[in-house]
């Protein structure tokens, strides 16, 4: 054994394994939904339960704003916004499915938190969409910097601190019993 090493490093190699698996699963999803483009469960995910959601929002803080939602845009007199695929939020979906996916967490924890994070994921997005729809009607040059910045940053660091909550709530596991081999 050399001096500071354990020697069984079991724990560093659980980690490597899990950063592996993380980005399979998100690499998985995010090609399945590159294929998704014109499907029911694209449309379901983007028109209706993103741009619609966001023009009601839209409505209720400027009565109006005239915005109605048109397929996967928000139109508007004075100018809209169209919600594309990379711009509809689905990859903090498959940020969290896979953090959920090899988080170690009891699986009510898992399921619950996933689901959970299903609707903030929601919430987050048509909040986001909502103010990019009010961005680019006030300054195109602040869209540009809020889609492609401010954004992207401001919704995985709320993921990742709603992953870290969870995290710290859920129960620490058991250890496993030793049972004498090794």
């Amino acid at each position: 054994m050399t001096e500071g090493k354990p020697e069984n490093d079991s724990v560093g190699t659980m980690a490597f394994w899990r950063v592996g698996l993380f980005a399979l699963i998100f690499a998985a999803l995010q090609w399945g939904w590159s294929v998704q483009q014109d499907s029911a469960l694209f449309r379901l995910w983007v028109e209706d339960l993103n741009v619609r959601a966001a023009v009601v929002l839209i409505a209720a803080v400027q009565p109006d704003s005239g915005a109605a939602a048109a397929g996967p845009r928000v139109q508007a007199p004075g100018g809209g916004i169209n919600v594309l695929q990379g711009c509809d939020g689905a990859e903090l979906l498959w940020l969290m499915t896979a953090a959920f996916a090899v988080a170690p967490l009891a699986w009510r924890w898992r399921l619950g938190g996933w689901l959970a994070g299903l609707l903030l994921v929601w919430l987050l997005n048509v909040t986001r969409i909502t103010a990019l729809f009010f961005a680019w009607r006030s300054d195109p040059r602040w869209f540009d910097w809020l889609h492609n910045y401010i954004g992207p940053i401001v919704l995985v660091a709320l993921l990742a601190l709603y992953f870290q909550w969870i995290m710290h709530r859920a129960p620490v596991a058991e250890p496993e019993p030793d049972i004498g081999y090794r």
